[in-house]
């Protein structure tokens, strides 16, 4: 099948970390399809080496005029395909107006949809105009249960659900034991408020204050790390905190190798694709409660913190060492691993596309 891949998510060379998710899931699908990917974007094409190729059409979600103007280019596009598959809810604005027979999908992963005061202002304020958008696809996919559900609220016709990849070692690193008391911390996520970086830091030193030989690597780079710096340094803890910037998958993966517990203080998330790959790696993980993670992170593999205190994340962090003391990193890993599957990701989307078909020839009856 030919299809039209639109997205205004991708890594680009000044953001490579966004929308990873995104490029994964093309990955997978160009290998059963022929797929051509538009991304909606003002920065320059992205430049990594592909297995598909990417035309960049210039567009700004907040600008009505260059919605427009994409809008005019991609209407004749979309009928030289087989299927439209949109990604990432500002994807749908220059398909407001399409009237076309054919079969269009919709992939969605944006977080605020679940927890909208993550999100800016502006952002929250515009987030109806997608949502009403999201109407019109043959099919929506939601990367998780929550998610799903919130889309539902705001569309009758079909909503499935495709997981997010989840990347790991072939084998599962090892753990080291815990009994000498020092405790490696990872996190991987923005330098964001959503992600908590700052509670972090605050678990860190309250773990100290308890006598633990603790330390926090975190994997991402973003507007906080000023603060983040400034606040280790006033914690007097700046010896126990290394923000490491963005790394590419592999380095991520070591990193988590090298851990023993991944934490992370969100306040929301879609999916979590660093918490799975975390316990893909066989570490515990103990991370916030919202969000679409609360589907996969069970005791004793994970705990899910209510609070966004650092007390209750130190108290955490206790808790999911007792708890795995005696177990091992391919026992941490095995549900995980079980569930989250390339194959069973590419089924799922198999089933996503022949149901998009079959509405789009019924609506053209």
């Amino acid at each position: 099948m030919r299809v039209l891949i639109v997205t205004t998510w991708l890594p680009t060379p000044s953001s490579p970390a966004t929308g990873v998710f995104i490029e994964r899931d093309i990955d997978l699908l160009a290998r059963d399809h022929e797929v051509h990917v538009v991304h909606l974007s003002s920065a320059p094409a992205p430049s990594a080496e592909r297995a598909w190729g990417v035309e960049t059409i210039a567009m700004s979600a907040s600008n009505p005029l260059s919605v427009r103007s994409a809008a005019r280019r991609l209407a004749p596009m979309v009928e030289r395909f087989d299927l439209l598959h949109t990604m990432a809810a500002s994807a749908l604005l220059p398909f407001r107006r399409l009237r076309s027979a054919t079969p269009w999908v919709h992939t969605e992963h944006l977080s605020g949809i679940l927890a909208p005061e993550t999100l800016p202002l502006p952002v929250r304020l515009a987030l109806p105009a997608p949502l009403r958008l999201m109407r019109r696809p043959d099919v929506v996919v939601a990367v998780g249960d929550r998610l799903a559900d919130a889309i539902r609220r705001s569309r009758a016709g079909a909503v499935e659900i495709v997981p997010n990849a989840v990347e790991h070692l072939a084998q599962v690193p090892e753990r080291r034991s815990l009994t000498a008391g020092r405790v490696s911390l990872v996190a991987v996520g923005g330098l964001v408020p959503r992600k908590g970086p700052d509670i972090a830091v605050e678990t860190t030193a309250e773990l100290a204050r308890r006598g633990m030989d603790v330390s926090l690597r975190w994997i991402g780079s973003g507007p906080m790390r000023d603060e983040v710096e400034a606040l280790a340094l006033r914690l007097r803890i700046s010896d126990r905190i290394a923000l490491v910037g963005t790394l590419p998958t592999e380095r991520v993966l070591e990193e988590l190798a090298a851990a023993d517990v991944f934490l992370l203080p969100t306040a929301g998330e879609t999916f979590g694709v660093s918490i799975a790959e975390a316990l893909a790696s066989g570490r515990p993980v103990v991370v916030g409660a919202n969000g679409g993670q609360a589907e996969f992170v069970h005791e004793p593999d994970g705990v899910l913190v209510d609070g966004r205190t650092a007390a209750a994340f130190a108290g955490a962090v206790e808790r999911v060492i007792d708890l795995n003391a005696t177990r091992t990193a391919a026992e941490i890993a095995a549900a995980v691993r079980a569930r989250f599957t390339d194959e069973s990701r590419r089924r799922g989307y198999a089933r996503v596309y022949a149901d998009a078909v079959a509405h789009a020839r019924s609506r053209a009856r």
